[in-house]
């Protein structure tokens, strides 16, 4: 009998014990954002695309064959040699250029001498002898610089069998071998600049009132948000789309060339409004309510309405006042009334 006693007494204290626990466990964290008042817009989302700046199928300037040329990978510098052409042909023209200019110059060397020897005669001399020297003197030396210019131009040609790089890039395609024959009118690779990159869209032209460049915009994926400024916007489009082409500034190297992305445009005007963080919003079947904790860190929730949302903020319609603090973190179980606690999110998480 005493054992039995004495058991029950044990866990009536236990129960005691653990009621007190209970009783002395500290408030709830959380992390706090103000309420503030912006500029806000509705926003619709378009589909986008990577691509890159710069992305050029480069062709040979001059036809010959191909002797060297870089494989698909290739990292190139710009002025790099990516592909060279054989220039045997070449070479023997430019020495025949190069003969034929000593020929020149020596012809016209000669007739200079005959014309000085016939301006010292004088009055001896036949006017047309020396009218005739003359010119031939003016067409030898017209021939002397058509010679010069075939070599300049041949020189020119040589330079040419090199293609140059013209930008930072990485070969992704070839489209001729070794051995292969190479014509200026057909592409030989594909370079593609990996750094230079950004996003293309295509969105409604009602909405180019609404849009300008230079705006901030969101472009998201299944992985990431970031924010982004508006490079270009062309407000032209079809009979069939009706869409206007938009180019993004793209920041985000991790983003391979060709990627499907999702831009965020403004589709309406901006007005001013109330905005909350959005991770202040408490999402429930029957409303949805911020907790807005007072100077006392007491909790109060509030009832709103969403509206607007623009990068990790939402604009909100309810009995907000500008200023006011909004539990952004640990607020999901929080009552009305309760007394809270206030960290920065790094210590929340670290308690967590």
């Amino acid at each position: 009998m005493r054992y039995v006693i004495s058991t029950i007494i044990c866990a009536v204290l236990t129960l005691l014990s653990c009621f007190a626990t209970a009783n002395e466990r500290p408030d709830p964290l959380v992390a706090l954002s103000d309420v503030e008042q912006a500029e806000i817009a509705e926003q619709m989302w378009v589909p986008g695309t990577v691509v890159s700046r710069f992305d050029s199928r480069l062709t040979t300037e001059v036809s010959g064959v191909v002797k060297r040329i870089a494989e698909v990978g290739e990292r190139f510098k710009k002025g790099d040699t990516i592909l060279l052409l054989d220039d045997a042909f070449l070479q023997l023209e430019k020495q025949q250029a190069s003969a034929s200019i000593k020929s020149f110059s020596t012809r016209v060397s000669l007739l200079e001498r005959q014309l000085t020897r016939i301006d010292k005669l004088g009055k001896n001399a036949s006017l047309d002898a020396l009218e005739a020297k003359e010119a031939e003197l003016m067409m030898a030396m017209q021939e002397l610089e058509q010679a010069k210019i075939s070599l300049q131009r041949i020189v020119l040609q040589l330079d040419k069998t090199k293609l140059i790089a013209p930008f930072d890039g990485t070969i992704v395609e070839r489209y001729k071998q070794v051995g292969e024959f190479s014509q200026t009118n057909s592409p030989a690779v594909r370079l593609v600049s990996l750094d230079d990159l950004e996003v293309r869209a295509n969105a409604p032209l009602s909405h180019t009132q609404f849009n300008k460049v230079g705006d901030s915009v969101l472009i998201a994926n299944k992985n990431m948000r970031f924010s982004s400024t508006l490079r270009a916007l062309v407000p032209v489009g079809d009979e069939l789309s009706r869409t206007m082409e938009v180019r993004a500034s793209l920041t985000e190297q991790s983003l391979p060339i060709g990627s499907a992305v999702r831009v965020s445009l403004a589709s309406s005007a901006k007005h001013n409004a109330l905005t909350v963080h959005r991770d202040a919003l408490i999402l429930r079947q029957d409303k949805v309510y911020v907790n807005v904790v007072t100077d006392d860190l007491t909790v109060k929730q509030v009832t709103v309405v969403p509206g607007s949302g623009f990068n990790d903020f939402i604009e909100v319609k309810g009995e907000l006042v500008l200023g006011e603090k909004v539990a952004i973190r640990g607020s999901e179980m929080l009552k009305e009334g309760a007394k809270v606690r206030v960290k920065s999110s790094e210590q929340l998480f670290a308690v967590r």
